[in-house]
Formats: structure tokens, sequence, C-alpha cells
């Protein structure tokens, strides 16, 4: 996820922080600090008010945290790898590797992240019955069993992409045989839940309070985007699922070599438009070589620096073998935010595969309207 920064490592996977989860941390610590708290708690100094609200939100994180912890480890147990967990505005995301196979793991994996916080939820009251009603600590914990009550009961609603919304998926690809049908439903009605989501926002927005109302209004859309975008994902894996590289790659690709000045090269950029170019000499993968790289060279040097001068080496390049699964590339491409992917065999380039091109054939697939 763009804008992301790496915090540590858990069980073997990546924790990152999305620069909005900062924003989200400083307002719901001012929220409970200068609201909630002191509307409820009377007769607390201001630094403890803010205590509170401070330690509430790492607590109410450390519990997403868990949440998609308990996705990851079931995800893993049942051989689905997990590249990392970001936390981010509305909560976290566990990013796995690819889709559960059968619709039984599907099912475990969605039901044991809400689990997880109702457990939390759970614990906080026991934690809270067990203290002094007059510890401030007494009202974070009160806090944490309702806010994980929440998240757990609100997952559970049936609009995908929310683990309630892929518990319907997995129990109507369980009855219907189809994956790709069942999750095109469950985004119908994830669908159904984001405009009642939006609806409501407008509602709130005119009639009560302006912030609630853009909060619910924001979250439908990004409800709907969601899905949209995982259906769209799963298409891609349905239709090209066992497709070679070689079949999707664009296989006549404009090439330039090592030798070529910058002055030449700045031409071929205008006349092709394209933001780089592989290097090859004699048949032979160099480098690749970007039109940024050319900006870093002040103009007056062009004539005399060539383009082996500037370019990434060959070695520094990510490439694939046309033998390799069209979907694992497309994955890997998501994951490094890659637009394009050098295709190579035996150091000779053969083609290039670009996102760009794989989201055609996709609009394509769906077009005509093909469903396995």
């Amino acid at each position: 996820m763009n804008g992301s920064f790496k915090l540590t490592k858990l069980f073997g996977i990546d924790l990152e922080i999305n620069i909005s989860w900062l924003l989200v941390f400083a307002l719901f610590s001012f929220t409970l600090a200068q609201q909630f708290f002191p509307s409820r708690v009377e007769g607390l100094g201001l630094s403890t008010y803010w205590s509170m609200g401070i330690t509430t939100t790492i607590f109410i994180f450390a519990s997403v945290i868990i949440h998609e912890l308990a996705h990851s480890l079931m995800a893993i147990k049942n051989g689905i790898p997990i590249k990392k967990i970001t936390l981010f505005i509305f909560g976290g995301v566990a990013q796995m590797e690819k889709e559960p196979e059968q619709p039984g793991v599907e099912l475990k994996i969605a039901l044991v992240g809400p689990a997880a916080s109702l457990v939390l939820s759970l614990l906080s009251w026991i934690i809270f019955l067990l203290l002094p009603g007059e510890l401030a600590m007494s009202h974070v914990i009160w806090f944490l069993a309702r806010i994980n009550f929440i998240v757990g009961t609100i997952n559970l609603i049936p609009a995908f992409p929310l683990d309630g919304g892929r518990v319907l998926r997995a129990v109507l690809w369980k009855l219907i045989k189809s994956m790709l049908r069942a999750t095109k439903i469950a985004v119908v009605i994830g669908n159904i839940f984001a405009f009642f989501a939006i609806a409501l926002g407008f509602f709130m927005l005119f009639r009560y309070t302006f912030i609630w109302g853009l909060w619910y209004i924001f979250l439908g859309w990004m409800l709907y985007q969601a899905g949209q975008a995982s259906y769209v994902q799963l298409v891609f894996h349905q239709s090209f699922k066992g497709v070679p590289v070689s079949r999707v790659m664009s296989p006549d690709v404009h090439t330039v070599s090592p030798g070529l000045t910058l002055v030449k090269l700045v031409e071929e950029f205008y006349r092709y438009k394209f933001g780089a170019f592989p290097v090859v000499e004699n048949g032979d993968l160099r480098g690749m070589v970007t039109f940024h790289q050319i900006r870093e060279v002040p103009q007056e040097k062009w004539p005399a620096t060539i383009t082996a001068q500037i370019m990434t080496p060959e070695g520094k390049l990510f490439k694939v073998s046309p033998r390799q699964e069209a979907v694992e590339v497309m994955m890997k491409m998501a994951a490094e935010n890659m637009g394009r992917i050098l295709v190579v065999e035996d150091n000779k380039l053969v083609g290039i595969l670009s996102r760009t091109d794989l989201m055609k054939l996709i609009s394509m697939h769906l077009l005509l309207g093909i469903e396995k």
C-alpha cells in the first residue's frame, strides 16, 4: 500500500503503518481526551484525559493488529502466505499472496478475525468488572470492550469484502460450486450496504452532524470500491490461472543500444512516448533506462553521455520467465507497485509485460461476461 512504512515483524509477517493511520491516531486521541472521557469522568486533570485518550487509541490499534494476525495465522496454517499487515485509516488489512482454494478455508479465515475481536471484548469486560470503578484505567478498559464488540459485529455484516461478506461468499461458493459467481453475488450485496451507508451519510450530513455524515459517505464509497477491486482481481485469477506469461506479454519490444547518446535517447522517448526502454546489445539484455534517469543528467552533458552510463544494469532488474504463470507475476507487480516487467529467457529479451496490458485483458474478459 502506497504511503506506508515498516514498523516491525510479527510471526514472520511485516507490520506496516500507512500515513492515514497517523491521522486517525491523532483524531482518536484528541476526541477521546477532549470530548469523550471529560463528558463521562469529571474532575480529572487535562494530562490525565490525554493519557487516557492516547492509551485507549494504542489499545484499539493493538486490537486491530490482533484481529488481522488472527486472519493471517489462520491463512498461513492453511497454506496461504501473508506478505504483510498494514494499518490504515479504517483499521487494518492482511495482504494474502493468493486466494483460498476451498470454501471451508475461506470460512475459517473470515470468521477467526471477528472471533478474535469478540474474545478481546469479553476479556476487557471481565477486566473492567474486576477493576475499581474510580480508576481512570477502568474507563479505558470499558471503552476497549465496547469498541472490540463493535468491530467484531460490524465485520460480520455480509458486505463483501468485510469478513461477513467473505463468510457469505464461502457459503455461496459451497452451494453453487463457483467462486467467481459467489463473489459476484457477495459484491452485489456488499454494494447494497455501501449505497445504504452513503445514503445514511447524506441524511446525517443535512439533518444532524457534518463530520459523521462525511464519515459514512466515505466509508460507503470505500466499501463499494473495495468490492469492485476484489471482483476484478478475482476475474484475473480465474481467467489467467495456469496461463503462462508468454500468452499475455507483448513480444514486440522497442529497445535501445547501450552506446546511444542521451541526445538520441531523448529523441526515442519523444518519438515513442514510453516511460522506459530495455537496453539490448547483440540480442542480450544489458539493462533498463528511464526518462527520469535522463533528467538527472545536466543537458549540456547529453552529447557526451551514453545510455550505458545511466541505465539500471541487467543484474538489478526484476525479470520473469515466459513460462511463469501470469497470475503470479501480476501479484508481484501489484505488491511491488511495478508498471512493467521484462520477460527474459537465456538473457534474451523475449517480451514485456505491462500492468496496462493486463488491465485491458481483464476488461475484455469482463465485457465478454466469461465466468468459470
